[in-house]
């Protein structure tokens, strides 16, 4: 999961359910955006993902994995290649281009919901309740998609 992406299902209340569902791992270098950086600016989200890493619900790889130490997409990509990851969730288009032109899977935080739902992890209520907290922070285009999907599917 990118920074981005992370820091919207945290502000939403919805990174420790999310996780909980689905093993989420960040690269060691968007812990420090996130974590560390944030930590730093006095920012309460930082707070929650370090207890959540430290509860082991969150997890960090890469620690000095990288030299020199990259950029939060390229680590993202370096760890997807890897292996042992199905996608990288974000919604960055500038990475998301990036990882379409080298054949990296992706998510985008609203069909990850859905992606819950579809393999049972979650229900069509459940489903709705989080698009409808994470509405805020994705596109339009992209919660009305999300709707579409949980809505149309009993």
């Amino acid at each position: 999961m990118d920074s981005d992406c992370l820091i919207k299902f945290t502000k939403t209340g919805l990174k420790e359910s999310i996780c909980k569902q689905d093993e989420v791992t960040i690269p060691f270098v968007v812990k420090k955006e996130v974590v560390d950086a944030g930590k730093s600016k006095g920012l309460s989200d930082a707070e929650l993902v370090e207890k959540n890493i430290k509860d082991g619900l969150l997890h960090v790889t890469g620690k000095k994995e990288f030299s020199p130490p990259a950029k939060g997409d390229q680590a993202l990509i370096e760890t997807f290649n890897r292996g042992g990851y199905e996608v990288i969730a974000t919604d960055d288009i500038k990475l998301i281009r990036s990882l379409k032109s080298i054949g990296i899977r992706f998510i985008l935080p609203g069909l990850l919901i859905y992606s819950l739902y579809q393999r049972k992890r979650i229900d069509k209520a459940t489903g709705l309740e989080w698009l409808e907290r994470l509405s805020s922070y994705i596109s339009d285009d992209e919660s009305s998609m999300v709707r579409f999907l949980l809505e149309g599917h009993s």
